[in-house]
């Protein structure tokens, strides 16, 4: 045990200064004393012991004080071993006596003496906290003591004080956390205590306390600190470092991380208790389910400098295919040659002056996200044991590079959402290539780079269409009966207004409607509509609110007339809705089945699938070598989607009639699909954001798509496409061929009818020799 006056305050510039602080022993004696009578027959014989060895020490020597420490000396060892259990190591406690509330130590253990004598801790600060923040965990330990002695206030919970420095040894900082024990402390009050608010202080102490209020309610001047503190200090080292990575992790961006490495990896000497010792950190990133490393994302690396080699071991393609795909541990030292080929890239590393290196792969849910490396240059090496502190924060590091190939994925999906749009997977290894070509591309403060077009070159397209049959005039139809109701409810409106005013207004409004009917009835709804709906809601309502407004009888009438007139709910939409919902209730049924289309064709091949929403649906399917060039491409794949296109349109067909009782305006389908033998050329147009079609030939399979839908036969007014059958367009006899075959097969399927047709079609601008066939569907 050590006896020295040093006076922290100095150090702090603490405002424990200005208090009235006495040390004594008296407080401490009273508790021992009142102790005394209240344990067992052995504790009471330890107690009495000390007591009178307290006893002597004060009538011998007066009270204690900074002048007679060390006749104290005695008495003071019975007050430590009393106070800390026994079995402790003197050698290892970090324990002291202080005046009341901590300003100066008297007395402490010699291992707490020897950490205050380094020169880290004469500047006892955390990094990056401020003297003044001291002060005021000072202020505030004092005012909670105040509050919990006299007023029963439950203590404040403060924030910790933490001590870091230098370790001697290992020239890295050490961290200590401070526990100050003021029990022992008498605290007595120079005037009345005044009354204090309570509902006011609890509700500071769920917001940030404003200790102004207690600095003008209880100045700490008219108090005086009698007794003695008891001052520990705990090595938090380790939870320190965990502490910070952790606050490192918890940051959100690629930045932060890159800005905060340096105390990263002080962070991880100071975890191994060596500081040459250097880290890399780099996450396993993913594009196209190939694993990749990018040197953006790295961080403290020795892997770029390797490739930068260009060596044979080195090839950027040998550490990604032969160790990122299966990463293990791999340990180097110099000198002894690898002769694994998976890891012959390290026999590189002595030409960068690596001594030493571990490469150890990180897990996060059970699956490999990143690479922690740790090695030393320039003859330092480390031992199994710095590895194995590594354990602790190992959790921590896989989910930092777990984060950052989140980020990187985010990114290439920003990127394709910003410049692509949506895309289904079997294409979607083409625009993560290009984003990531595109990022690579950008230069901080210049203007961003372009963008290639997407190309998918020998296609084979197939392009299907089912059509809501007469879906025109059916809307025109539902749209001329809901006028009609409309004008009629109007005029009834009319009228009773007409019986309370006798306005020759009204009667033109009445003839009004009488002659917009009539002309719903013979004319082109075309012409009219815009000029019957500016009558029904212009004119008519501007009527109206007038005199809803000025004859609260009428009022009722005109609003039971505007809830009629209600899209959601009124009948004066009745028609439309019940068209709508007829037209969603088809488009559900074929968007759903080819949705069970889609799923079973790209098992059998990846192909491109998308779908158009018209009065029906139309839908273009791509599928071709260039779509997965990772699987090799087969006629056998076309002719299965030739087969499932032309089964699914009779399946279509088939859904769609059965629907037609639960309409509640029936409406029937029509199947189209076009057959174009040949391959083409498609490109994903950045500007338009959509697939379509390069090169003369290929814009002419794109012009026929679009213009064959509404097609007539030849010399004839009949349109081609007609409910329950299937009607496939081509233009070479040969393109036919495949198709007969599979009408055979259906047709013995039971599924397609006996009742093909070949038939010629109309002329059309641009396009001529187009030829058809009808086959029906067994509905």
């Amino acid at each position: 045990m050590h006896t020295q006056v040093i006076n922290i305050s100095e150090i702090k510039n603490s405002i424990l200064d200005d208090l009235d602080i006495e040390l004594s022993l008296d407080h401490f004696i009273a508790h021992v004393e009142r102790m005394t009578g209240e344990v067992e027959e052995a504790k009471r014989e330890m107690f009495t012991f000390i007591l009178e060895k307290l006893s002597t020490a004060k009538n011998t020597f007066g009270s204690l004080s900074e002048s007679n420490l060390s006749q104290y000396s005695n008495a003071l060892f019975y007050t430590y071993n009393l106070l800390v259990p026994p079995l402790i190591d003197e050698k290892e406690s970090l324990w002291a006596l202080a005046a009341p509330l901590g300003g100066k130590i008297y007395y402490g253990t010699n291992s707490f003496y020897q950490l205050l004598n380094q020169a880290f801790c004469k500047d006892s600060f955390p990094k990056g906290q401020e003297k003044n923040n001291h002060q005021d965990l000072e202020e505030q330990t004092i005012y909670a003591l105040i509050l919990e002695r006299f007023y029963d206030f439950p203590a404040f919970d403060g924030e910790e004080i933490i001590y870091s420095g230098e370790d001697l040894q290992t020239g890295l900082p050490k961290y200590y956390a401070i526990e100050i024990n003021n029990d022992f402390v008498e605290i007595v009050p120079r005037a009345e205590l005044p009354p204090m608010d309570y509902k006011k202080l609890k509700q500071q102490k769920v917001q940030p306390f404003d200790w102004k209020i207690l600095r003008e309610m209880l100045p700490l001047k008219e108090f005086k600190f009698k007794g003695f503190s008891i001052i520990s200090l705990k090595e938090i080292t380790t939870d320190r470092v965990i502490q910070n990575i952790r606050n490192i992790v918890s940051k959100n961006t690629d930045d932060d991380i890159q800005n905060h490495y340096s105390i990263l990896e002080e962070s991880l000497q100071i975890l191994t208790g060596n500081q040459h010792i250097k880290f890399g950190l780099s996450p396993i990133l993913s594009l196209n389910e190939k694993p990749i490393l990018d040197q953006v994302y790295i961080h403290g690396s020795i892997l770029p400098n390797l490739l930068k080699k260009k060596t044979k071991n080195c090839a950027e393609a040998n550490i990604s295919e032969s160790y990122l795909s299966n990463p293990q541990i791999i340990v180097y030292n110099i000198g002894v040659e690898v002769g694994d080929s998976s890891f012959k890239f390290l026999n590189d590393l002595s030409d960068l002056g690596v001594t030493s290196y571990v490469c150890i792969p990180l897990y996060y849910n059970s699956d490999v996200t990143g690479l922690l490396e740790v090695y030393t240059e320039n003859g330092y090496t480390f031992d199994k044991v710095a590895l194995a502190k590594l354990q602790k924060v190992s959790p921590l590091l896989a989910q930092l590079l777990y984060d950052q190939a989140n980020r990187f994925s985010t990114k290439i999906e920003d990127v394709i959402k910003e410049k692509f749009t949506s895309l289904q997977p079997a294409v979607q290894w083409k625009f993560n290539e290009t984003a990531y070509e595109y990022l690579k591309n950008i230069v901080p403060n210049k203007p961003k780079p372009a963008i290639d077009n997407i190309q998918f070159k020998n296609v084979f397209p197939l392009y299907g269409a089912i059509d809501i049959r007469n879906s025109t005039i059916e809307r025109n139809t539902a749209l001329i009966a809901d006028y009609k109701t409309q004008l009629n409810l109007l005029q009834h409106v009319l009228h009773e207004i007409k019986s309370f005013y006798n306005i020759a207004l009204l009667d033109e409004m009445i003839f009004n409607c009488n002659k917009w009917m009539e002309k719903l009835d013979r004319e082109p709804i075309d012409s009219v509509q815009m000029k019957v709906r500016d009558f029904m809601e212009k004119e008519a309502y501007m009527l109206l609110q007038h005199f809803k407004s000025s004859n609260h009888q009428l009022a009722k009438t005109i609003q039971n007339y505007e809830d009629e007139t209600l899209p959601e709910t009124g009948s004066t939409h009745e028609r439309r809705r019940a068209l709508e919902s007829s037209i969603a209730t088809i488009n559900s049924a074929i968007n759903g089945y080819l949705e069970l289309l889609n799923e079973e064709i790209q098992q059998s091949y990846p192909c491109y699938f998308e779908k158009f929403r018209t009065d029906g649906i139309e839908y273009d399917i791509y599928i071709g070598q260039s779509i997965a060039p990772k699987k090799p491409f087969d006629n056998l794949y076309l002719k299965n989607v030739r087969l499932w296109q032309i089964s699914s349109m009779a399946a279509i067909a088939k859904i769609t009639h059965n629907l037609i009782h639960q309409m509640e305006t029936p409406l029937e389908t029509t199947q189209l699909i076009f057959i174009n033998g040949n391959d083409i050329d498609i490109s994903f147009r950045v500007d338009e954001r959509r697939f379509d079609v390069e090169g003369a030939y290929n814009i002419r399979y794109h012009i026929i798509k679009k213009r064959i839908d509404k097609v007539h036969l030849k010399d004839s007014l009949e349109r081609l496409t007609q409910p329950g059958k299937i009607a496939l367009v081509y233009s070479d006899a040969r393109e036919i061929r495949e198709y007969l075959s599979y009408i055979t097969y259906l047709q013995n399927k039971d599924i397609l009818l006996e009742d093909m047709e070949e038939v010629e079609l109309e002329e059309l601008q641009g396009v001529s020799g187009l030829k058809a066939i009808r086959i029906g569907v067994k509905l």
